[in-house]
């Protein structure tokens, strides 16, 4: 596989990773004693838990950097205001 198929797609790898990792450690060291909780009755089932809240928080988070760039950008494009004519009498 090429690293540049991977490219788009760098951004949100931290978020999941991040995510899967707290979930495996909630999952490992807050497991019920029942076994019927689904986040922590297993760690690889708290792991998948994390990692799609984790990728679900990169994603927002990466949509909201990019609307403020593209509102600066807006912003610097914007053609300058006509001036107001007011009449004397």
């Amino acid at each position: 596989m090429k690293i540049e198929t991977l490219t788009p797609y760098w951004p949100w790898l931290p978020g999941l990773l991040i995510g899967a990792c707290l979930g495996a450690a909630l999952g490992y060291f807050g497991q019920c004693t029942s076994g019927t909780c689904p986040l922590t009755s297993t760690w690889w089932r708290g792991a998948i838990y994390g990692g799609v809240i984790g990728l679900l928080f990169a994603l927002s988070s990466s949509s909201r950097a990019r609307g403020a760039e593209s509102d600066r950008s807006l912003q610097k494009q914007a053609p300058p205001a006509e001036p107001s004519i007011t009449m004397k009498e």
